[in-house]
């Protein structure tokens, strides 16, 4: 895992990575597949692979998901020999969500919001003093039109998710996503 430590400390590059068995003969330096394999397996987080354009025009996903081409550039989707030509990788949300709270500093730095966030309401320090966060608060949670016993946000270990869309564009084309 050093190894990958240093990788990503660093910013090496897959060559660079492939380089150093090389550089540094009589050194056992594993390879990059390998290290991704064992730091996948450590972290029990496993990425889901999607094909994408290589234009980054769409996900094959979906409406997409058995187009043998891309339906804006007409790029086919899979090379020569079968392969796509290019992926996305993406971690499942649930899992990571799971990991945090199994690691105790993390699952404590998640509390913030119920332990150390004080609100003011001529303030707003965070998404947890904005109007639509607080008004939450007081309501109770429904579930297909039956309401629960709870209020949101009500247990310490609630998670307030939130999506933030401003100048991210996983395609380059953002009119094609």
């Amino acid at each position: 895992l050093r190894a990958f430590a240093l990788k990503t400390d660093e910013h090496l590059t897959r060559r660079t990575m492939e380089k150093l068995p090389f550089a540094f003969p009589g050194t056992h330096v594993p390879s990059p597949n390998h290290l991704r394999t064992r730091v996948t397996f450590l972290s029990g987080l496993n990425p889901v692979l999607y094909d994408c354009c290589p234009n980054s025009c769409c996900c094959y996903t979906g409406p997409h998901a058995n187009l043998k081409a891309c339906p804006y550039c007409n790029i086919s989707r899979h090379n020569s020999h079968g392969k796509p030509r290019a992926q996305f990788s993406y971690l499942p949300l649930i899992p990571r969500l799971q990991a945090y709270q199994a690691n105790e500093a993390m699952a404590t730095a998640m509390k913030h919001r119920a332990h150390g966030h004080i609100h003011d309401p001529n303030i707003i320090s965070d998404i947890y003093d904005s109007t639509l966060y607080q008004s939450k608060l007081r309501q109770r949670v429904h579930v297909h039109d039956q309401e629960l016993n709870h209020r949101h946000f009500s247990d310490p270990q609630d998670v307030a998710l939130g999506l933030a869309t401003d100048g991210f564009g996983p395609f380059q084309r953002r009119n094609k996503t």
